[in-house]
């Protein structure tokens, strides 16, 4: 159904299952917020949010899928461009087949069934598709095990979680083939008080009849979903509108006065209501009109400044321009009806890190710390513009750099992810060591 990408070559790894304990409180994952219903005769702390069994910075699962030949073989048809509808979205295909079409390159990702076990759990017709943009087009057609896949226990109507959590996002380290950079970057997120996923690690291996038998696809990442569970537990109470930006050139502005341009470039989880797309559209028009006592008077009300500051100073501090840094995508934006104003979300930090070509030498010179943006960037420009934001900003990279981003906790954390599975390529530990003795002088510049 259109052409196969290239996927690089992996090698089979067997992992064996691990869990390691984490000694410092740094290293341990950001407590959830919100809990979920327990099950009878479960202790508290077994069952206080959904996921707590599967996310852990050192937890390691084996994910064991099995797909029939004819479901592989649709599998196979995924390309990473051609779905020709927006992005982000499902629709059903003339033959009533699901199918996704990918969120940057409007990739086609048919939706297949197959049948997962793990901890000791059974599963049947489970929801299982490629995803990815650049992850996917640098991936081979040659060696199909290697490649990022979203899993969703109830695409097909199938019932039941897996410790509450019914979709997982599996990342092969097409990219990062440390396979450290989602669970680090994240990980300083949500220590700097972002909102971000947690991560796990899993084994992931496939049966498929007379292709492959219980063998082994490696070691996967498992990054947590931004969706309605994530919210509830991180923003409580999780019913605001949801929206996954993608091609925005420049972040937040306006795109008129009416509703419809919307959608295809921030493309809500849902209709929003008259009074979501009136905030959405206020905060657009305040961002992109020209009046910089106008900006500085009404952007608290729109968005907790603060918040938004930190979300930008560790995208700095970890180098990853494919983000909000350069406005077109890999971030969320809520609309929290708890507080009316907007949160901002990583997502997709496989980037990060020095994981470009160049390393922190090239990469390292496009991100200016203290103006961590290129090009057209109103909401950005006219924040640290402000004196007042710009040294609350200032501060805030001084408070990462004294307690989140400090070369002993990052060196820690490195040590400790580096001991998790087998099969990773080259660590980010240069790169971080060099980052942070790079932040250290700058912020001690500043006396």
């Amino acid at each position: 159904m259109g052409r196969k990408v290239e996927r690089t070559l992996v090698k089979v790894i067997a992992a064996a299952t691990v869990s390691l304990v984490m000694g410092a409180s740094l290293l341990a994952q950001t407590p959830a917020q919100k809990p979920v219903s327990a099950p009878q005769g479960a202790s508290a702390r077994e069952t206080a949010y959904a996921g707590d069994r599967i996310f852990g910075l050192t937890n390691l699962h084996k994910i064991r899928l099995s797909v029939s030949a004819a479901e592989w073989a649709v599998l196979q048809t995924s390309t990473a461009r051609g779905s020709g509808v927006i992005g982000g979205s499902n629709y059903l295909a003339a033959d009533g087949r699901l199918i996704h079409a990918g969120s940057g390159f409007g990739g086609y990702f048919p939706w297949v069934k197959a049948d997962l076990r793990v901890d000791g759990l059974e599963f049947k017709a489970v929801g299982l598709r490629y995803k990815g943009n650049f992850s996917f087009t640098s991936s081979s057609a040659s060696a199909p095990l290697f490649a990022n896949f979203k899993m969703k226990i109830d695409t097909h109507g199938t019932r039941g979680s897996w410790d509450g959590e019914k979709t997982f996002n599996f990342h092969a380290g097409v990219i990062d083939t440390s396979k450290m950079r989602d669970a680090i970057a994240y990980h300083v997120f949500r220590a700097a008080g972002v909102p971000a996923p947690r991560t796990a690690f899993a084994e992931l291996v496939f049966t498929v009849p007379g292709i492959y038998n219980e063998v082994s696809a490696g070691l996967f990442t498992i990054v947590e979903d931004v969706n309605r569970k994530f919210l509830e537990r991180v923003l409580p109470p999780g019913t605001g509108l949801l929206m996954k930006p993608e091609g925005m050139r420049g972040g937040m502005q306006s795109l008129g006065d009416t509703w419809a341009p919307y959608v295809p470039t921030l493309r809500p989880d849902r209709d929003a209501t008259p009074a979501e797309q009136a905030r959405v559209m206020a905060f657009g028009a305040l961002i992109s009109q020209p009046d910089v006592a106008r900006f500085r008077a009404g952007i608290g009300s729109f968005i907790d400044v603060d918040a938004f500051l930190r979300f930008i100073a560790v995208h700095a501090l970890i180098v990853n321009n494919d983000s909000y840094l350069r406005g077109g995508h890999n971030f969320y934006i809520y609309l929290d009806p708890s507080s009316n104003k907007f949160q901002f979300i990583p997502w997709d930090q496989d980037l990060s890190l020095g994981a470009r070509p160049g390393g922190q030498g090239s990469l390292g010179a496009q991100v200016d710390v203290l103006r961590p943006f290129t090009g057209d960037q109103p909401l950005l420009y006219w924040l640290l513009d402000d004196p007042a934001v710009a040294a609350r900003y200032r501060d805030i990279i001084r408070e990462l750099a004294t307690t989140v981003f400090t070369k002993a906790k990052i060196m820690e954390l490195v040590d400790t992810l580096e001991k998790v599975g087998t099969g990773r390529g080259s660590s980010p530990r240069a790169f971080l060591e060099s980052r942070t003795d790079y932040i250290q002088q700058l912020v001690a510049g500043w006396k």
